[in-house]
């Protein structure tokens, strides 16, 4: 995080001496406009000073930690563009400075809202191999990467559960990071939840965020809201045979994945699909040459933005969002998750709660 906040910082900069000085401002103007835009892309400082936790801010004013976020997304994108502006005035072209600026902001603006905004309901239909009848039609709500938080409170998880009743879906799945945060602090937040409709059930199994908190506390609050947490379990679902990887923090997955997944599969009845629930899409490989039909993951965030997306691209196998069929038949379901975490919540591509609806393959 110090790192980006440094190139962050380096950008700003190099707006204030490019651009920002040449669209006819008093050199005062310009200092003073660079020295706050260098000191809006200083997340870590401002933790700091708030001792609030960049996963978590919540000792922070929601304004300050909006306009460091803001902040931050203009130096990226009007440094880019910056660059592109000298580039220009190498080959002189006349390019007004005031190009980069406008133009970074409104990208600046557009990302944090479609970082922060309420997901809207997506539905896709997907056809499985080896999915019994009693299974056609299911529908399937899955909830991906909340982040409910200090700025995502109670009003925006009542919304998603709103919009996720209105979809009807048959049973639901959380697939991990569902929030940041103390228990305590995000209780009152996460309340909403006990009011998802699903007759068929609802399961959760952890992200990588779940345990940078209270763990075991924040799985034993979702039980009492009426989840049924999977993490190393396995259930039976009207012919699915749902299976509930637990993740293991790291940013990629662990040796031992792969055995205590061969594990769980082999506790599942005969005759059902296996639908594996995992954060991480990584391992979907080897869930493909156990026989899974289904594996829904989130994690990714849909890649964010470009650039981004093709670090994460490389951190998960090569699975960044959406669907994907595996060589064996499985289809694997990367969900570009509802919430964003507040350490770097920008999107190009908007957030989303999808639901499926499954039918058998055809032979």
């Amino acid at each position: 995080m110090f790192s980006i906040n440094l190139v962050c910082g380096a950008l700003a900069a190099l707006m204030a001496v490019g651009p920002l000085a040449r669209v006819g401002l008093p050199r005062r103007a310009v200092t003073a406009i660079g020295l706050v835009l260098v000191a809006l892309t200083q997340q870590v400082a401002a933790h700091r000073l708030f001792r609030a936790s960049v996963l978590s801010p919540d000792a922070m004013p929601g304004w300050l930690l909006m306009a460091l976020l803001w902040g931050t997304a203009f130096a990226l994108m009007g440094g880019g563009l910056t660059v592109l502006w000298w580039v220009a005035r190498w080959w002189r072209l006349a390019v007004s400075g005031w190009w980069p600026l406008a133009l970074g902001a409104a990208a600046a603006t557009f990302l944090v809202w479609q970082g922060e905004r309420t997901p809207g309901v997506a539905t896709y239909a997907v056809s499985l191999k080896g999915l019994p009848e009693e299974a056609r039609g299911l529908r399937v709500a899955v909830l991906a990467d909340l982040h409910v938080d200090a700025w995502r409170g109670g009003a925006w998880c009542a919304r998603v559960v709103e919009r996720v009743n209105a979809a009807k879906p048959d049973l639901i799945v959380f697939t991990g990071d569902q929030a940041d945060g103390s228990l305590a602090s995000r209780m009152a937040d996460l309340a909403p939840l006990a009011g998802l409709r699903a007759p068929l059930g609802k399961f959760l199994v952890t992200g990588n965020h779940e345990h940078y908190f209270e763990t075991a506390g924040y799985l034993r609050f979702y039980e009492g809201l009426g989840i049924t947490v999977l993490d190393g379990r396995t259930a039976t679902v009207r012919g699915l045979g749902l299976v509930g990887l637990p993740d293991r923090r790291s940013l990629t997955r662990l040796g031992d994945d792969s055995a205590h997944l061969e594990r769980l599969v082999r506790q599942l009845p005969g005759g059902v699909a296996p639908v594996l629930l995992v954060h991480k899409p990584g391992i979907a490989p080897e869930a493909d040459a156990l026989g899974v039909a289904l594996q829904l993951s989130g994690h990714t965030h849909g890649g964010q933005i470009p650039g981004v997306a093709m670090i994460i691209r490389k951190l998960n196998n090569g699975f960044v969002r959406g669907w994907y069929t595996l060589p064996g038949g499985m289809r694997l379901f990367v969900a570009k998750g509802g919430g964003v975490w507040l350490g770097f919540p920008y999107r190009l591509w908007p957030p989303e709660i999808p639901v499926l609806t499954l039918f058998p393959a055809e032979a």
